[in-house]
């Protein structure tokens, strides 16, 4: 009774804030002006995990509970002011809260800040919050500055990680964009943000520190439609909490680059590769990592579900030697994991072989459902498991590099006008190193969602 009391103060008071802002705040504003819009995005979600959490796997995890099950709501509002063609301020707020979970704030305390952080909660804080210029001095430019969402391609280098309740990767950053007629090229530093509930973001030090570029390119037609992508950045964090090979904390600053190359709908094929080499210090390590991704898939549009079929098969690499002073396990960069690696996000793109095949139907425009199925092994057996890389590894390399296989459905209906429902199932088997070094149990994963999306006002 008093969880839940706790639990029904909290929503209460999430929503009070929420009501006030947006009617209180916004509503009387449109009337004046028709060049704002203003929007709200809801979004709630239950979740069910069932011998694993988070951080850890099987029945009987040193942290969090092995059977979890809680609440996630995120509500955004804010507004976009476009006063002509060449100027947009767009200013919106989020406030990402849990429930019901096993982990509370010191779980997750990092070191960094002064107070504990949840990265499933952030109360009141600014999101997407920057000025756009087009066109300054009538320069072929784009300038966008403030806090901003970046993703790129298909999101595996750059994500916003938008499946997370507080979005893993938000930025304080300076970006240019220069479009042609055949693509752009993006160029910006910026900084990531802390998520800390209960301390505005402003009020303490930033994560990772970034300078990097993007591009995208449409080769001429006698290149059959290929698009391609290359990019490089940087990747700093100064607060010394690496831990090298020799036991020395120091800083990380890594430095990627690579490419991306697909084609979409040649004579129904579409085809997708990317690699990326990593390279820097991870304190007194030397950083020599790489990752990639190979997709083929074929859209049968003739069908009246429209099914899509698809193989993708994904590397990220391994350290190989605990001892040699090189740092090989490659980090993901700032890529999404959400929909990648399996949905029960058991993975990330770090000492990891991925094949996976996948089915998508989709019966009605407003409808849509996939199901994929994944075969899980370490890139190197010496390394560990990327869901807890230090708690789960066999230095020696005698629990083998088979971890487990995973079956996962996602079902998407949109109804009325914003509203959207999702719901899922995944399911999971281990395999030798799963079971030595963490559990033999079988693991489920079940969650229920509902997103509500509205925008009122005229440019």
């Amino acid at each position: 009774m008093k969880n839940l009391k706790k639990w029904v103060a909290k929503g209460l008071g999430s929503i009070a804030i929420w009501v006030i802002i947006f009617f209180l705040g916004i509503s009387p504003a449109v009337a004046k002006s028709q060049k704002l819009s203003f929007g709200l995005e809801t979004r709630l979600r239950f979740e069910s995990q069932n011998d694993f959490n988070l951080k850890y796997y099987g029945s009987d995890p040193p942290k969090g509970d092995a059977t979890d099950g809680f609440l996630l709501s995120r509500v955004r509002a804010g507004f976009d002011y476009r006063p002509n063609e060449t100027l947009h301020l767009a200013l919106w707020v989020q406030d990402a809260r849990i429930w019901g979970s096993g982990f509370d704030d010191r779980d997750f305390y990092n070191g960094l800040v002064s107070m504990e952080h949840n990265p499933n909660e952030d109360r009141c804080e600014l999101w997407e919050t920057y000025l756009e210029i087009k066109n300054p001095f009538t320069l072929p430019l784009v300038v966008k500055a403030g806090r901003q969402c970046m993703f790129y391609g298909d999101k595996r280098v750059f994500g916003p990680g938008a499946w997370g309740n507080s979005g893993k990767w938000i930025w304080d950053v300076v970006k240019l964009t220069h479009p042609f007629q055949n693509g752009f090229v993006d160029v910006f530093y910026g900084r990531t943000m802390v998520h800390e509930p209960i301390q505005f973001s402003f009020n303490h030090r930033h994560f990772y520190e970034s300078l990097g570029t993007y591009a995208h390119f449409t080769l001429p037609e006698n290149f059959l439609g290929f698009c391609l992508e290359p990019f490089s950045m940087t990747k700093r964090d100064t607060h010394r909490r690496y831990v090298g090979e020799d036991g020395r904390k120091g800083d990380l600053n890594a430095i990627y680059a690579g490419m991306r190359m697909f084609v979409k709908n040649l004579r129904g094929f579409d085809l997708d590769a990317t690699y990326i080499r990593e390279f820097g210090d991870f304190s007194s390590d030397t950083i020599r990592a790489y990752g990639y991704h190979l997709l083929a898939a074929y859209n049968v549009a003739s069908c009246p579900y429209q099914p899509r079929v698809s193989l993708e098969y994904s590397v990220g690499s391994g350290d190989h030697d605990p001892n040699d002073s090189r740092h090989e396990a490659f980090d993901g960069a700032f890529g999404a994991r959400d929909k990648m690696y399996g949905r029960m996000n058991l993975f990330r793109w770090q000492n990891i072989r991925d094949a996976q095949i996948n089915l998508e139907l989709r019966p009605k425009k407003w409808m849509y459902c996939k199901a994929e199925f994944h075969q899980f092994w370490l890139d190197d057996d010496k390394d560990g498991w990327s869901l807890n890389r230090k708690y789960y590894r066999d230095k020696t390399g005698n629990s083998g590099n088979e971890v487990g296989k995973e079956f996962d459905f996602i079902g998407r209906v949109n109804f009325l006008k914003g509203h959207q429902i999702q719901v899922g199932y995944g399911h999971f088997w281990p395999d030798e190193f799963a079971k030595k070094q963490a559990s033999s149990k079988q693991a489920d994963w079940v969650f229920l969602q509902w997103q509500y999306k509205f925008s009122w006002g005229i440019f």
